[in-house]
């Protein structure tokens, strides 16, 4: 009975020996420091807003040019005449700039318009941005300038240069050739997309033919 006794003491005290080292094997992991989580991801980076026209600008362009004001107030496409209405009333190049940038709208100036804008008093920033748009502002409609009066050169337009067309902003959009425009000497102005006045229209381009012994343009229009 006491051998019997002896045996039962040495495996009941192993049990504990080892209960006892599994136990501190389990509180020492839980004791370890969790593992250093990954590092949040960066904020998405956000950019100011475009200076908008002030309430006191736009009183004043409702006045002076209802059109103007009736585009820039629903996001429509602007015009040679919209940037010189904003400059008229007093507007900064900054912000006539951030409401061209807003409508999405290109601009393809001839020399003419480019001379006209400038004698109007809008700021070389401007006319510098307008010019830069059609390859700083992507996907957006075009607003051609019309030719002022009747051209009449004096010698014939070089031949076309080659142009490659930019991707189009749209599937209704068609694609309008440059020309040579007459302002004392050629001045090439690419061509462009844009939408058509209306379904199924069709755009039968300008050209330049001699009368009278001088080259007259004959305007291009839909059809």
């Amino acid at each position: 009975m006491r051998w019997k006794h002896i045996v039962f003491v040495k495996r009941t005290c192993g049990l504990v020996v080892t209960a006892a080292a599994v136990s501190l094997m389990i509180g020492g992991c839980s004791s370890q420091p969790p593992p250093p989580s990954s590092p949040p991801p960066p904020a998405a980076q956000s950019y100011p807003p475009p200076i908008a026209l002030s309430g006191d600008q736009m009183a004043k362009l409702g006045q002076d040019a209802p059109d103007t004001y009736r585009r820039i107030q629903t996001g429509q496409p602007l015009t040679v005449a919209d940037v010189k209405a904003m400059s008229r009333i007093g507007c900064p190049s900054d912000v006539i700039i951030g409401q061209v940038r807003n409508s999405h709208t290109v601009f393809h100036l001839t020399a003419n318009a480019i001379i006209d804008l400038k004698n109007a008093g809008v700021s070389d920033q401007v006319v510098d941005f307008l010019i830069s748009t059609p390859n700083s502002i992507a996907g957006s409609a075009a607003v051609p300038e019309p030719p002022p009066g009747a051209p009449v050169a004096q010698t014939p337009p070089p031949p076309p240069p080659s142009e490659t067309q930019p991707p189009t902003p749209g599937p209704d959009y068609v694609w309008v050739g440059g020309d040579w425009v007459w302002n004392g000497g050629w001045v090439w102005v690419g061509g462009h997309w844009v939408l058509p006045p209306f379904p199924h229209a069709v755009w039968i381009h300008g050209r330049w033919f001699r009368g009278g012994g001088r080259f007259r343009w004959d305007h291009g229009h839909w059809r």
